[in-house]
Order: C-alpha cells, then structure tokens, then sequence
C-alpha cells in the first residue's frame, strides 16, 4: 500500500498503471486514489464498519481538489465514530428524499444566501442564475452535475458568443452555489475545482477596488497561510508586479530600500522601492519564516524556491468572498488609482509603477491610474 503526501502536481504526475492501483493520503487517515490502466484518478474514503472495510466514492481528481477531498473524509469520520456508515447513509437518503435539483439548491441559495449580499450583487446574482444557469442546469439533480458540463457552457459563452468576461461571471456564481450546497450538505464536492478563468478579450483590465473591499480583501488575507497573507499585503502596501514581488530576495534589500534587479523587472531596468513601516513590519516577519532561505516569500514546499502560484488563494476569494472578480494584479492597479486620487501627478506614478518611458498621460500609466481627476488636481 502506498502513502504519498496528497497535493496536485504529486497526483497529477501518477501514470497510468498496468492494473488498477489505490494510494494513501499520509495527512489525512483514510482518503485514498483509485487510478485505473485508462487514467481515471478517483478519491475515496476507506473506513471500518462493523469490522468490515467500506470505501465511500468522493469524486473524479481536477474535479474534486485534494483540500476539498480531505475535508469530505473530516466530515464523513465524524459519522464513522457516532456509528453511522456514510455509505449506507447515502444510499438512505437518495431512496428516501431523491436527490435534490439544481434548481431546489438555487431557491435555498436565494432564501438563505443572497439576502447578506449587497443589493446590486443580488440583482447580478439572480439575472446570471434565472439566465444562465437555470435553463440549462435546473431539472438536474445537483449531485449529477459535472465538471465536462459546465465547460461545455462556459466555453460556449466564452469563444462562440465572444464573451469570456461573462464567462468568467457566470463560473464565479456557479461556484459560490455548489460551495453553498457544500456547506449544507446538499452536494460533497464542488465540480468547479480548477475549472481556469477565461483571459481572452480581457487585456485592458480596469477593475479597481473599493475601500470597502480593501477592508474585506485584507481580512481575509490575514486569514490565509504565509508567505501567500504576506505577498497579498505587500501588493497592496508597495503596488509593486506580483512576480517581482514573489520573488523579492533578502539581498534585495538594504535598510529601508527593495531593489528589483534589471534581471527581474519587466523593462529590464533595477527599480528601487522605498519600504515603508508597513512593509518592513512584513519583511520582519518573514525574517523569523524565511531567514535562513535566499527569498523573502520561500515556497514552503521548496525553501530554495520563491512562492510561485496564487491560483489557490485567488479561487478562494472569488468563491468565498463579494469580490468574485478577484486578481492578484488588480491590487497594483488600485493602489495606482489611490495615489492619483492624493493628487500624485502622471509622472510620478509612472516613475513608482517603474514603466519604461512614461510621460503626462501615457498609454499604460492611463490604464493603472482610473482616476477621473475631477477634484480639480492635474
């Protein structure tokens, strides 16, 4: 029997065996991987009942992520040790109650969820579910739903009706219904995992954020694990590319002053960034992290490697917070439009931001700086 530590590229890199095997997750006691001779990768949870061993399907791998895996298993162990069999629970109450639609799910989502949203949030809600969703999704039960069906419509919407901001709206609610349903045990997975955004068609991004969701958005990066919380604050403390920022090194900063080389800015010039008392509050911290590894932000899977991804914690926002359309680099941007609004003049902030060649009202500075100067300052 084989125990690996379960994480994506691990499971994603497990070949296609001779004859069906099955691995163990070494965290988490019980969750397993059922990979097949033609490549299909399922989770399970094997557990003892009666002295007999049961395995409860949890769904198909890059459908159902390996932290969502885990926390079905959490659940299901807690009904093992009142004595209950999942199992035989499940099939109880698919005889006894059938399965609930997509439909009945969205009418408790409306009831129950939509009410603690903003009002013009519930009306982008219920247009996207009542047109979107409902006419395709509806009368299936919710459970049955899969992955391959829901690309099917998002990439319709995105590429035959040109639309993949749309697109990427309409994934954005649909996983914030199954993650509802998840956490009223109405569905154990949300099909939506790793489902990517649509980027075509979305090179001039001017989205911005309010201060409201500066507040909401830093709450919520305090709530995640280093150095990801500390990356996410840095972007917003300094404005600074979200790569460069990654890899920011130890021997990058000198007192109160980071520079980014030539090697690794994007116009291949070296950009000082002067540190303020926040950031070197940050840098501190991950004094005691990371002190002893060449980068600030060290992965902490590999010490010798900066962090290298957001995807998880920009998927985490979008489906748990009002702020669905949540990037990373939309954190530079704001914080470009927050010093216009101060009265920094054009220059300066292109000269902050570090574009090459960057005068008045150039091109790029335009597309960082949304502020309309209608106080008067120019």
């Amino acid at each position: 029997m084989a125990i690996i530590n379960f994480n994506y590229q691990a499971l994603k890199s497990l070949e296609s065996p001779d004859k069906r095997i099955e691995v163990f997750d070494e965290r988490e006691n019980g969750l397993g991987l059922r990979v097949t001779p033609g490549g299909t990768k399922t989770f399970f949870y094997r557990y003892r009942v009666n002295n007999k061993i049961r395995r409860y399907t949890i769904g198909q791998f890059d459908s159902v992520g390996v932290k969502d895996a885990r926390n079905v298993v959490s659940r299901l162990r807690v009904m093992v040790l009142d004595g209950l069999d999942p199992q035989a629970e499940r099939q109880k109450k698919k005889n006894i109650n059938g399965l609930k639609t997509f439909s009945d799910l969205v009418e408790e989502f409306k009831e129950k969820y939509l009410p603690t949203l903003r009002e013009n949030t519930q009306i982008e809600y219920n247009r996207i579910i009542d047109k979107e969703l409902l006419p395709v999704f509806g009368k299936l039960p919710a459970v049955k739903i899969t992955k391959h069906e829901i690309v099917e419509i998002l990439d319709k919407k995105a590429y035959k009706d040109g639309s993949p901001t749309m697109a990427n709206r309409i994934r954005s609610r649909l996983s914030r219904i199954f993650t509802f349903g998840m956490e009223r045990g109405h569905v154990e997975v949300n099909p939506i995992q790793n489902v990517s955004t649509y980027k075509q068609g979305e090179s001039k991004r001017h989205r911005y954020y309010s201060e409201e969701e500066i507040r909401k958005l830093w709450g919520f990066f305090e709530d995640w694990g280093e150095p990801t919380q500390s990356v996410l604050q840095m972007l917003l403390i300094c404005g600074q590319r979200k790569t460069e920022t990654m890899k920011m090194r130890w021997a990058d900063i000198q007192g109160e002053v980071w520079t980014i080389p030539a090697s690794l800015a994007k116009n291949k010039h070296p950009h000082d960034v002067p540190l303020s008392p926040m950031a070197l509050e940050i840098i501190d911290r991950m004094k005691k992290i990371n002190g002893k590894s060449e980068y600030v932000f060290a992965s902490p899977q590999n010490k010798k490697a900066p962090l290298d991804s957001m995807s998880r914690v920009r998927q985490a926002i979008q489906n748990n917070t009002e702020v669905s359309d949540f990037r990373p680099h939309d954190l530079r941007r704001t914080v470009a439009t927050y010093m216009a609004k101060l009265g920094i003049e054009r220059t300066v902030l292109g000269k902050i931001l570090n574009h090459k060649g960057l005068a008045g009202d150039g091109q790029v500075t335009a597309i960082y700086d949304r502020h309309s100067y209608m106080g008067g300052k120019a």
